[in-house]
Formats: structure tokens, sequence, C-alpha cells
């Protein structure tokens, strides 16, 4: 009976562990977005709108991961159109590349014979990219809202 009650804690500190790292990372991210959204309330629709796309194939499928991507893709489309200088075009860039090589990589975990784990380690990097473009695409549309663009 100890050695269950001791696998149950291990398995509910490992939860925790895991809500608390993702915590970590999401938090300062969140924070940017929610305080751009109240900065500029012109834009909260838009982006609240752009986040439920991402929310809605938010699946460790193929089929998800490539709407996510897409919808990811307009974002950088946003970002390497309204870049205001030279960095921030090279990271538009390199997103659109990472982007491309996600996108090889779901198609061919659609085809059959792929693993759980393949789709697991593809679908974190999604998430990391999902993370820093989303949170760029905000601050981007705060910007071009306190500049009068839209």
């Amino acid at each position: 009976m100890a050695a269950k009650k001791n696998s149950q804690v291990d398995t509910k500190s490992s939860s925790l562990k895991k809500a608390l790292a993702f915590l970590s990372a999401a938090t300062p991210i969140v924070i940017r977005v929610v305080q751009t959204m109240r900065d500029n309330p012109e834009i909260s629709d838009f982006v609240k709108e752009q986040l439920a796309k991402l929310r809605r194939h938010d699946k460790a499928t193929p089929e998800a991961m490539l709407a996510t991507l897409e919808a990811l893709r307009e974002q950088v489309t946003l970002l390497t159109e309204s870049a205001d200088d030279g960095q921030e075009a090279a990271q538009a860039a390199a997103w659109s590349a990472k982007l491309d090589a996600a996108t090889r990589a779901a198609k061919l975990l659609a085809a059959p014979g792929s693993t759980a784990s393949q789709r697991k380690t593809l679908k974190k990097q999604i998430d990391s990219l999902r993370q820093d473009i989303f949170a760029a695409y905000v601050a981007e549309l705060g910007e071009d809202a306190s500049a009068g663009r839209k």
C-alpha cells in the first residue's frame, strides 16, 4: 500500500513539475500579449481570433500540426511585410525557414509508420515556434496600432 501511495505522489510531482515548467515558459509571453492588448484595445478581437485559430489545432496529429503551421505562416507573412529593420526581417526569414522544415516533417509524419515519439517531438518544436511567433505577431500588431497602421 505504501509503495502505491509513493508512486502516486511521484506521478503528481512529475505532473506538477511539467505544469510549472510550462507556466514559467509561457508566463512572460502571456504577460506581453495581455499588456499589448490592454494598451491597444483595437487589436484585441483580431488577436483573440488568431489565438483561437492556433488553439483549434492544438493536437499532435500531422493534420493539426499542418493547420497550426499554416496559421503561423500567415503571422510570419505579416511580420515579414511589416518588418521595421533588418533584424526583424532576418527573424521573420528564419521563422519562415523553420516553418518550411516543420511542414515537411509533418507531411512525412502523415505517412504510415510514424511513431508517437516522432509526432511528440515535432509538436514540441511547433509549440516553441508558436510561442515565439505569436508573441512577436502581437507585439507587431501593437506597434502598428500605436503608429496608426493596421
